[in-house]
């Protein structure tokens, strides 16, 4: 019997955009969650979906900084609704054999496009050098995004196919993916820990995280426990 593939699967998400800086401080965000194939998350997801459905949620998919700020389809859920959705995908994000890493670019000081594409492409590199063993382990990467930013799209292109070349780019879609919610999940995460570091987290945000140290203690803590710098 032949020997299986490794396949590493990378999912990403971003947050903020190349746009001229419009206040400051403002950040450009990058999440890359890794998932190595022969794990199997079929239970995991099995386990999530049925807990949406019992929960009677009508939702393409879970989308995390619009539940937080009651946007788009969430406008229509109830505060405590919202905060369930959120749990659902903490409960499942933190049951699931992944890790992460998130590259996080102070706008103020990349305040124009080539500035900020630099930076993001440095970053990622980093990574790379810095885990260059965990990635050699598998024969072959591939790569799922949605498109959503042709700027990002470029970079990720660029700087994989730089230094991989067994890779592959797939556009695909967050409500086919739940790894893709994952790491919109992480990334709204990781926005939220700076956000509160800096203490100017918005009133929506203070409203949706009204527990005492929630936040700290019960996401941000949770999620760093997955971060690749964490990892054994």
């Amino acid at each position: 019997m032949a020997k299986k593939e490794s396949i590493l699967s990378i999912f990403i998400d971003e947050s903020g955009d190349f746009g001229e800086l419009k206040e400051k401080p403002a950040y450009y965000l990058v999440t890359l969650v890794f998932h190595d194939q022969s794990e199997d998350i079929s239970d995991n997801v099995k386990r999530l979906e049925k807990s949406i459905k019992n929960s009677g949620f009508d939702i393409e998919y879970i989308h995390s900084a619009p539940i937080i700020r009651r946007e788009d389809v969430f406008k229509n859920y109830t505060l405590d609704e919202r905060r369930s959705l959120i749990y659902k995908i903490l409960n499942f994000t933190t049951s699931l054999p992944i890790v992460y890493a998130t590259v996080a670019i102070n706008r103020n000081t990349s305040e124009n496009k080539i500035k900020l594409s630099g930076r993001i492409s440095r970053e990622i590199t980093k990574i790379f050098q810095k885990y260059s063993k965990f990635f050699n382990k598998f024969e072959h990467l591939i790569l799922y995004y949605d498109g959503g930013q042709s700027e990002l799209s470029a970079i990720l292109s660029a700087v994989f196919s730089a230094h991989f070349d067994n890779v592959e780019f797939r556009k695909a879609e967050p409500q086919n993916y739940r790894l893709l919610q994952t790491a919109d999940f992480i990334c709204t995460i990781e926005l939220l820990k700076i956000k509160r570091d800096e203490n100017r987290l918005s009133k929506s945000e203070t409203c949706f995280f009204y527990k005492p140290q929630e936040l700290k203690k019960t996401f941000i803590k949770a999620i760093d426990k997955k971060n690749i710098d964490k990892s054994k």
